[in-house]
């Protein structure tokens, strides 16, 4: 079977990436085993509760 989205590029690809940081003596997880494909013209839209880790994907993915 012909996959249609195949043929567009892709602009972020990421595989299973983990952020974690400190927070005195608390190790916080902001993102456990992520993985996203953004290929060209796809619209996405992250969304999540505050403290979820969305702004630390965007800062990762640049």
């Amino acid at each position: 079977m012909h996959d249609p989205h195949s043929s567009r590029p892709v602009l972020f690809d990421v595989s299973h990436v983990t952020k974690s940081y400190r927070m005195g003596e608390l190790d916080v997880v902001a993102l456990n085993d992520v993985s996203l494909t953004i290929r060209e013209s796809d619209l996405v839209v992250i969304l999540g509760a505050s403290g979820s880790g969305k702004s630390t994907l965007l800062n990762i993915l640049g």
